[in-house]
């Protein structure tokens, strides 16, 4: 278990991974992804109550779906060559989502890519250049048990590409965007990283209250990264800043998070809080501005125990994100939202998992009324 959650973590960020590797001459291609299905029945929340911008909470009468968990089935290809002393290597990632409601596959392809390039040089470090997932929130993203499972459902009744892990209810999603980063290794366990990306546009996720719109920023957002390795685990903080120009929205966007994670022998602890100032709750710029532009603040925490016994690792979690809400938002906005997650993820054999967990999670408001589902989720996952 604990070398596929390496490999997967390299799959997600690098490329690195790789079930089949073929040579010729000074060249190499490697192909690595995954498959992964997962029966989800939820029960939906029927009070009638209204939380503007909670994570996608089902209504109305109880719902299911046969989805892709957390992580999208994805399929990498890498190319990869040394050339006067530099390793560089070619990523594409093809992830598509497994799941629409409609025939002829949707009249949509429920798609997200990655392509970039890596060139290392010994003694100097390496330079990303393209479409990957971004700095800022990384690593806890990574030490969520839910990556291979779903954590909380996103739209369960029409499903997404894929499922919301704990996105909303303790970090921010770091998103895939485009982005030119430069990382350092820092004597022999420290790292650090700093790079520019694509400024992201302001979105609503459903509080109807928001600023949307062209992120009209002349800049290039910055994010950035410092980590410290032990031989048992990791320190990392993170940052993000944005400039963002849209409608009556004039602000730079910031956020900062921590991130420890920690294993005892067989039990691994995780613990991560982030602050941020426009920035959103869920997804990088969701919700991130009232409907007269001004920022609002939002902040969470995320933790996590595990305990791997042979083939199985059991675990649970807690995350909460909390928003603050400015002058102009209704009382209805979004005050806090809550998960826990108890997972079981058995390995039937070293490539093919078996997850099962059991979710709650709601949504309150400035008035007190909350949202409340409860979901459990079963499958398999394949990674090779």
């Amino acid at each position: 278990m604990k070398k596929l959650f390496s490999a997967l973590a390299l799959a997600a960020t690098a490329g690195q991974a790789q079930a089949l590797t073929l040579e010729a001459g000074d060249w190499t291609l490697g192909v690595s992804g995954n498959v992964n299905s997962h029966a989800v029945f939820a029960e939906c929340d029927d009070s009638g109550n209204q939380v503007d911008a909670n994570a996608l909470l089902c209504t109305g009468e109880n719902a299911s779906s046969v989805s892709n968990g957390y992580i999208p089935a994805s399929i990498m290809w890498t190319v990869a060559t040394q050339q006067q002393g530099y390793d560089i290597s070619a990523n594409i990632a093809l992830e598509p989502g497994l799941t629409t409601n409609a025939a002829f596959n949707g009249q949509d392809d429920d798609q997200a890519i990655r392509a970039f390039l890596l060139a290392t040089k010994e003694g100097i470090g390496t330079i990303k250049a393209g479409r990957d997932y971004g700095v800022f929130a990384l690593d806890v993203i990574l030490a969520d048990m839910s990556l291979i499972g779903v954590g909380a459902h996103g739209l369960v009744k029409s499903p997404l590409n894929t499922s919301f892990g704990s996105v909303g209810y303790g970090y921010i999603f770091t998103d895939r965007i485009s982005q030119i980063s430069f990382s350092k290794p820092l004597g022999e366990s420290a790292e650090a990283t700093i790079g520019v990306f694509q400024p992201l546009d302001l979105i609503s996720l459903g509080a109807g209250v928001s600023t949307t719109g062209d992120s009209g920023s002349s800049l290039p957002g910055i994010h950035g990264k410092l980590r410290f390795n032990s031989e048992n685990g990791f320190v990392s903080a993170s940052f993000l800043s944005q400039t963002v120009k849209a409608g009556s929205a004039d602000y730079t966007g910031n956020a900062v998070d921590l991130t420890a994670s920690y294993r005892f022998n067989d039990l691994g602890v995780v613990g991560s809080c982030f602050t941020a100032d426009g920035v959103g709750t869920a997804g990088l710029f969701i919700d991130a501005a009232d409907s007269n532009g001004e920022a609002r603040r939002s902040k969470g925490c995320f933790g996590q125990l595990t305990y791997q016994a042979e083939a199985t690792k059991y675990g649970i979690s807690l995350g909460q994100t909390r928003l603050d809400k400015t002058a102009a938002d209704p009382d209805t906005l979004m005050k806090s939202q809550t998960k826990a997650t108890i997972g079981a993820y058995h390995n039937l054999t070293d490539n093919l998992l078996m997850v099962a967990e059991y979710s709650r999670f709601n949504a309150k408001n400035h008035l007190g009324d909350k949202l409340e589902n409860s979901s459990v989720n079963l499958g398999l996952a394949f990674f090779f």
